[in-house]
């Protein structure tokens, strides 16, 4: 009778291990990884409305019921309640410090014989941003965009320098930035720095240096009169940075300018309708 008594133990045993309480991370949603200082919520569901054990972060074992008050164990707070006639307990961290990364947090409902286990994962220190571009906007303005580093970033910090003189820092809750008061003829760098929920600064970027320069002289100028009131002329764009416009100035006893909207880099065509005042006509591009 002792042996039958041993076995019928052994097997209640296993069987209460089969059915034992389910541990899952709720607050941020799993694998959503927890952002340092955000809220946290972990969430036991027993098998029966029974008591459930929860063992803290740092080993601490205590018990509630499902009209139990709350408790406190380690890093967090637990409620509980009875929910379809089980008992449903919430492990609650109302700001998730760093030093809770990689720490278990257990709960069971068969007095401790096994627990369901969750290991947090709080963020690490965020990496530098990447793919860096810029687009020109006008003659002072440009717009600066990149891939986001990682999750848990608070904002970006723009660092900007023109002629290897810090000038000022910029914030920006968005992967990308307008810098609007850019002086022809200066050398500028620009440097972006993540900042996560908690303060920490990621890797600066790679210095990102912009010469910002007048358009170099047309060259290559040429013309031909087509009418008698009207030439042709055309000239190569020597430069690689995208032109806005041309001016042409037509110089007489009176002055006319024309404006000539062009966006690509290739030998270019216009023409001029010239008034009949029987002057001589000098031209500047």
């Amino acid at each position: 009778m002792a042996t039958t008594g041993i076995y019928w133990c052994l097997v209640l045993t296993e069987c209460l291990s089969l059915i034992s309480a389910s541990l899952v991370q709720t607050i941020p949603p799993y694998p959503t990884p927890v952002c340092p200082g955000d809220r946290l919520v972990l969430t036991c569901t027993a098998s029966t409305n029974g008591v459930v054990v929860w063992r803290g972060d740092s080993g601490t074992i205590r018990t509630i019921a499902s009209n139990g008050n709350p408790i406190t164990v380690d890093s967090f707070n637990i409620t509980a309640r009875l929910v379809d006639g089980v008992t449903v307990s919430y492990a609650t961290n109302e700001s998730v410090p760093v030093q809770l990364n990689g720490a278990n947090v257990r709960c069971s409902d068969d007095i401790g014989l096994t627990y369901s286990v969750v290991t947090i994962n709080v963020t690490d220190v965020p990496e530098a941003v990447s793919n860096v571009t810029i687009d020109l906007i006008n003659n002072s303005t440009l717009f600066i965009n990149w891939n986001m580093s990682a999750s848990c970033i608070d904002h970006y910090t723009v660092t900007i320098n023109s002629n290897n003189t810090h000038n000022e820092s910029r914030t920006t809750n968005n992967t990308n930035i307008t810098i609007d008061t850019l002086i022809i003829g200066t050398n500028y760098s620009f440097i972006i720095i993540p900042i996560d929920t908690i303060g920490r600064e990621g890797p600066p970027s790679s210095l990102i240096q912009y010469i910002w320069n007048v358009p170099a002289q047309a060259v290559n100028i040429s013309w031909d009169q087509i009418s008698t009131d009207s030439i042709t002329i055309w000239w190569t764009q020597m430069i690689i940075r995208t032109i806005l416009l041309y001016q042409c100035l037509l110089l007489s006893i009176t002055l006319l300018m024309y404006t000539i909207h062009q966006t690509v880099l290739y030998t270019i065509a216009i023409q001029l309708i010239l008034m009949l005042l029987l002057l001589d006509y000098f031209l500047l591009i």
